[in-house]
């Protein structure tokens, strides 16, 4: 990062945090075999504006968050869809700990909600049509990471989807988040890394929730 690309304390919306990754990410402009991947929700407009400043093809990814009985906040596992490929990636220890203090069926019951969630989801939102991913650069960007569980998931699709190389691209993320994905990925990029972490809202002015009809204003396929 130059002394003239310095992230700030916090960003003013979702397309400002895009603008500022696409600069770090200046290697792949106008690259066909790039390739662009907003996480549902919030990611989308971050990955619209990358790909608009890149001049690359963008699509939306769904996931979706497996959270504790009661306790919304703490994911112990996570899906995501892109097309044919799905996958369930379960967070190391938050499942331990989800074992031994919920019975089989109730997890099970949990994760049979959220696969339904992320059909419906997948169905008004992504489609049948996908852009190809196979033998291709994927960035996948998010708004932000907290326990990173759905961009464990999104990675571990676009592996089985044959992606030649991975990117992830995110205004900020915690440690602990960023320990568990630079690891996997061909390329990390983290505007915002903070010392104290409580929420990704917290590095943005405006952190709005967008409706259907946005995220499909920002993809032009879709």
């Amino acid at each position: 990062m130059t002394p003239e690309h310095i992230a700030p304390t916090r960003f003013a919306d979702r397309t400002t945090a895009g603008a500022f990754l696409a600069v770090d990410l200046q290697r792949y402009a106008n690259d066909p075999d790039a390739l662009v991947l907003g996480l549902l929700r919030g990611g989308v407009p971050v990955a619209a504006e990358i790909a608009r400043a890149l001049g690359l093809e963008v699509d939306v990814l769904a996931v979706r968050r497996l959270v504790m009985p009661e306790r919304s906040e703490i994911a112990f596992a996570a899906l995501a869809a892109y097309g044919e490929h799905t996958s369930l990636k379960y967070i190391e220890g938050v499942w331990d700990s989800a074992q031994l203090r919920f019975e089989k069926e109730v997890l099970d019951e949990v994760e049979t909600t959220a696969r339904k969630d992320l059909e419906e989801l997948r169905s008004r939102l992504v489609g049948e049509i996908v852009l190809p991913v196979a033998g291709r650069t994927v960035i996948l960007a998010d708004d932000g990471m907290a326990s990173g569980a759905t961009m464990l998931a999104a990675v571990e699709l676009m592996r089985e989807a044959g992606a030649e190389r991975i990117v992830v691209a995110v205004p900020v993320a915690p440690k602990d988040a960023r320990k568990e994905v630079e690891p996997l990925v061909d390329e990390f990029i983290c505007a915002i890394a903070p010392r104290v972490f409580h929420s990704v809202s917290a590095f943005y002015s405006r952190f709005d929730s967008l409706a259907d009809y946005e995220i499909i204003a920002l993809v032009p396929h879709l």
